[in-house]
This record gives structure tokens, C-alpha cells and sequence, in this order.
């Protein structure tokens, strides 16, 4: 496959002053990005495997786990392409392909 930049794909673009100002820490910044991509994929599902039900590409659960600590859970289908994750000319996250235009709920751009 070729460079992802002439793919037709939807996208949503991301302005880095929309990141709420107080993210300052990768964990945060990954339940901030994974919830912000929940909400703009707005429940889109894709298939994981042949003959089973379809799975919501980006999702983000909570739940208690064995240490009596509760747990964020992030799951996400980010397609990708190969000749791009393999390019010695670009860092490996750029092969990501996006998979929605829409934008977050406006509550994912304020403290």
C-alpha cells in the first residue's frame, strides 16, 4: 500500500489546543485521547474475526481487577498501513489511519 497521505480515509484533525490544559501525564493523555476517539467514532464497529459479531472500534471501560484497584480499559481498532509502519522515514504512529471524521463532544476541549 502507499503512503497514507493519498488514501482517501475519513479523518479527524487534531489541534494540539484542543488537549485540555491539564493532561500531564501520558496515562492521562491516553484515556484523554482513547475517550476523545470513543467519542468521535461514536460506537462505529468493525469486524475482528470471521463469522462474529462486530466489535465497537474504540472503546473505554472501567472495572475493579484483582488488586482492589479500579482500572481504566482502552481498546481501539486503528487500521494501519504496512508500507508506512515499515518506512524508515517516518516515525511508526504516523502509519495510523483514521477512522472517523467527526469531531469529539465539545466537552473533551475544556478542563
Amino acid at each position: 500500500m502507499g503512503a497514507t497521505s493519498t488514501q482517501s480515509h475519513p479523518m479527524t484533525a487534531l489541534a494540539l489546543t484542543e488537549v485540555p490544559s491539564d493532561i500531564n501525564t501520558y496515562e492521562r493523555m491516553l484515556v484523554w485521547c482513547a475517550q476523545a476517539l470513543s467519542s468521535a467514532a461514536n460506537g462505529k464497529t468493525v469486524n475482528v474475526a470471521p463469522g462474529e459479531a462486530n466489535q465497537v472500534q474504540a472503546t473505554v471501560n472501567h472495572a475493579p481487577l484483582a488488586d482492589d484497584r479500579t482500572y481504566f480499559i482502552v481498546n481501539a481498532y486503528i487500521p494501519y498501513d504496512v508500507g508506512d509502519l515499515n518506512s524508515s522515514a517516518q516515525k511508526t504512529w504516523m502509519a495510523a489511519q483514521d477512522i472517523t471524521n467527526a469531531a469529539p463532544h465539545v466537552n473533551f476541549n475544556t478542563n
